[in-house]
């Protein structure tokens, strides 16, 4: 979810905080196979696919993440354990909903509308939500709004890979993230890609959409409240 509209007050759990910081980059290393590290590395800074996450501090109050809404940006450790448990992106006290048809996701319709088979096999970085939160992510996301949000049932959304930063060797053989366009950014690395993946710094995980139908939000609202 990105910037809401003035009359909102609920901030998703997944948004990152003003006072929540990233670990500095002075904190990464080289393996000696090759492939990022961090030289204090522990449990938890790799996935079960070894990929490495980035760090960011976190500012907790009674276990809910406290301060001004920086409403562009997610925390990376935030997302991925919603999108990992398909928990409610905003919640997160509730799994996300589910039926027959499977998981409930909430997309942007895409601008590229050529693509006939969408939004089968879609990628998403956005985890799923509970139908009332489901509400509340149509009225108050901005994006959702102008591009026109669009329910989704997944029966099977396979974990797919990362979104972040690649990284190489630079010239004092530390590492150093690899420049890419604005475009190359959202495109994010499959896990099946062995080559690049020690090299990568995760902040997002993304899953593949397979199963697909779309769903009229308003309707599966009314049934669940009867």
């Amino acid at each position: 979810m990105t910037a809401p509209t003035p009359r909102s007050v609920v901030v998703p759990y997944i948004t990152a905080r003003r006072g929540e910081e990233p670990e500095v980059a002075a904190k990464l290393g080289l393996r000696s196979g090759g492939g990022l590290c961090y030289l204090d590395e522990g449990l938890g800074d790799r996935d079960d696919q070894g990929v490495l996450w980035a760090r960011c501090s976190q500012t907790h109050e009674d276990g809910w993440p406290i301060g001004s809404p920086r409403w562009s940006m997610v925390h990376p450790s935030r997302q991925r354990e919603t999108m990992q448990g398909l928990r409610c992106q905003v919640c997160v006290v509730q799994t996300a909903s589910r039926t027959a048809s499977g998981y409930l996701f909430i997309a942007a319709r895409p601008k590229d509308t050529t693509k006939a088979d969408w939004p089968e096999g879609a990628l998403t970085w956005q985890p799923p939500l509970c139908l009332d939160c489901a509400v509340i992510a149509v009225e108050q996301c901005p994006h959702l709004s102008k591009a026109g949000p669009v329910a989704l049932r997944a029966r099977v959304p396979r974990l797919y890979g990362v979104l972040g930063t690649l990284y190489t060797t630079g010239a004092d053989m530390r590492p150093v993230p690899v420049v890419v366009s604005d475009e190359a950014k959202d495109i994010p690395l499959p896990y099946k890609d062995h080559l690049l993946r020690p090299w990568f710094l995760a902040s997002q995980l993304v899953r593949e959409l397979r199963g697909v139908s779309v769903v009229d939000l308003e309707r599966e609202i009314a049934t669940a409240r009867a």
